[in-house]
């Protein structure tokens, strides 16, 4: 309804001038005070407008610098969740079919997380639910989740989990990608634990070799399990707080910092309207010879313009204020 009032109040007011200049034109000897004085007012409102965007500008680089912190601090945890379901996924002592996962990489080549939890028609996956039996199904779906949320090729020698310094910058896909994957860590390791994961993994198990790099990126990833042995429990704690909160919260705060907020962008074209019709045209008609008909006709236009210029700047201006005004109330309370 805001909306439709704010049109409807421009095109009366267009409407309105229009007929007023068209019943009742200014003489022509008066058009060259009123082109003054339309550069006049036209030149101190963009001043203005030009002053209030630069501060607003100003604000939101801040506010996207800040966001951009929380998101590299909630980027370190993820890179550190990932590093640490490496030496899970590498041992022996957790999974109680370890030799599962050999079997299925070699039976099922490239058959990933999303192939594996896909819909449509995939011969292989219809073998893999339907037909196999060999292979613990449990088993290759919490490993696929973790080789998912992983997402590294390691080329090198000493694999990416091992570098202490790594550090990622996520993007929407990225955390697309992981989001599912952590809930299933959940699932078996916890929610559905009793029907889907019994037998399948050791609460305990984790490489001697490997559990003093897994409580370094644990600390990382959780503060508050800093210090904790590992545990089944503990990994699907994690799981839910990436699902729930982490990568969740990293989305949001990605989003928000991406693109040119709609405010902004609609008070700058009401910047370039008034400088247009206000400034700019009005010094070339004064500049050029025309006659009077023609002077007089486009200076009115550029009036009327202008006018329904302002009045859409100042529609946009008392919704920025609104928008700031209940931001504040928000983080206040």
């Amino acid at each position: 309804m805001k909306k439709y009032t704010k049109y409807i109040t421009l095109i009366t007011i267009g409407l309105i001038l229009t007929i007023l200049f068209w019943k009742y034109p200014a003489p022509h000897d008066r058009i060259l005070n009123i082109q003054n004085y339309l550069i006049t007012v036209g030149g101190i409102i963009s001043a203005f407008v030009i002053a209030y965007l630069s501060a607003k500008i100003f604000n939101i680089k801040t506010d996207r610098d800040n966001r951009q912190t929380q998101i590299d601090k909630l980027g370190e945890r993820l890179t550190a969740f990932r590093q640490l379901l490496y030496f899970v996924m590498h041992s022996r002592d957790f999974w109680v079919r370890y030799n599962d996962i050999a079997k299925f990489k070699k039976e099922y080549p490239g058959f990933d997380y999303e192939r594996l939890r896909g819909s449509g028609e995939d011969p292989l996956r219809y073998k893999f639910h339907l037909e196999q039996t060999e292979i613990s199904q449990g088993t290759i779906s919490l490993y696929t989740a973790m080789e998912a949320i992983y997402d590294k090729e390691d080329k090198y020698l000493i694999p990416w989990a091992y570098e202490r310094t790594a550090t990622e910058r996520y993007n929407i896909d990225d955390l697309s990608k992981y989001h599912e994957p952590c809930n299933q860590i959940w699932y078996y390791l916890d929610g559905r634990y009793a029907k889907h994961g019994v037998g399948l993994f050791n609460d305990e198990g984790l490489n001697r070799m490997d559990i003093e790099n897994f409580q370094e990126r644990l600390s990382i990833a959780d503060i508050r399990q800093k210090g904790k042995d590992f545990h089944r429990v503990l990994l699907a704690s994690l799981g839910s707080e990436f699902y729930e909160y982490v990568i969740p919260k990293m989305a949001e705060l990605i989003n928000q910092n991406t693109g040119i907020p709609k405010g902004l962008l609609k008070t700058f074209y009401s910047l370039l309207s008034i400088m247009l019709f206000g400034v700019l045209l009005p010094i070339i008609l004064q500049s050029i010879s025309v006659n009077k008909c023609i002077d007089t006709t486009l200076t009115l236009i550029f009036v009327n313009l202008t006018t329904l210029s302002l009045v859409y700047f100042l529609f946009e201006f008392y919704d920025l204020l609104k928008d700031e005004i209940d931001t504040n109330k928000k983080s206040s309370s």
